[in-house]
């Protein structure tokens, strides 16, 4: 039997009937407003890989929420993006959320770090925000310390968790959670009713129904650090456009493995950066106007 006959592939008739409809008439209002809270001084480049992703993929209106420390590093890299620096010291947690009001999507996580500040900021969202949210990186792993977190979600949530993060979820091994990949995204979505899209190799999506979605876009050059945040960026901008969680997720990783597949073909399968990943979106683009 076909592993899987009992999953739904992705596949791009089926990511094109998804794609939010841009008519000439627009303007940026009418693609949502992306609010990205990300990035540390250890980590400027996940929140340049996400907040550049995100503007490569229709978003109307972009604001980062970074550390004061790295507006230096952010700032040039990503002049589409409106700025909200904030002193590490301070006390943010309800400017963030206030912020969050004027958005159609959050995006909290890549690269903020595993601390207490963070913590903060994730479990604040997850109590009071109203709008859906990706929670990536170290998001999930502030989370991985409360699960029972999620039980207090007033809105949309997708978790966007590699292999070790939903061992950390899930308080198993990772090897585990490779073996039966589906399973535990399928459990773990209806579980918390979440979206989930489990990274790696052929990456699997659950809905909260337990819905199971598996995508075959993609190769092993795309397994360097910052990829992921690449992913998150992208789910946020569909996501901000109206999207559903599901729909934000399955067009995302279809994309995003459509371009490491271009990049491949192009640079090999060593030399592929998240930069190129970001650089050659639009061709996968094309490729699906095509």
């Amino acid at each position: 039997m076909n592993k899987y006959e009992y999953l739904k592939l992705i596949d791009k008739e089926m990511v094109k009937s998804l794609l939010p409809v841009r008519f000439p008439e627009s303007n940026k209002g009418d693609f949502g407003r992306l609010l990205c809270i990300c990035g540390s001084g250890e980590m400027p480049g996940a929140a340049c890989f996400a907040i550049r992703a995100a503007t490569k993929c229709g978003v109307g209106l972009i604001e980062a929420a970074i550390p004061e420390s790295i507006y230096n590093a952010i700032v040039p890299n990503v002049p589409e993006t409106l700025i909200f620096p904030y002193k590490n010291e301070e006390n943010i947690e309800e400017i963030i959320l206030e912020k969050s009001k004027k958005s159609t999507a959050v995006l909290i996580g890549p690269g903020m770090g595993w601390n207490e500040k963070t913590k903060k900021i994730v479990f604040n969202m997850i109590r009071k925000c109203t709008c859906p949210m990706i929670i990536d990186a170290d998001g999930i792993n502030v989370i991985s310390e409360n699960i029972d977190i999620l039980k207090e979600a007033r809105a949309e949530i997708i978790f966007t968790p590699h292999p070790k993060e939903m061992s950390r979820l899930n308080k198993e091994k990772t090897e585990e959670i490779l073996l039966k990949k589906a399973e535990y995204a399928g459990k773990f979505a209806k579980k918390y009713g979440v979206t989930v899209v489990l990274k790696g190799h052929e990456t699997v999506i659950s809905d909260k129904e337990g819905v199971i979605y598996v995508n075959k876009t993609g190769n092993e050059a795309m397994a360097k650090g910052g990829s992921g945040d690449v992913l998150s960026g992208m789910i946020g901008a569909f996501l901000a456009q109206g999207t559903t969680p599901i729909d934000a997720g399955i067009i995302s990783v279809y994309i995003h493995g459509l371009a490491g597949d271009i990049c491949k073909e192009k640079f090999s399968s060593f030399s592929v950066t998240p930069t190129d990943l970001i650089n050659n979106l639009y061709k996968a683009f094309l490729k699906l106007e095509k």
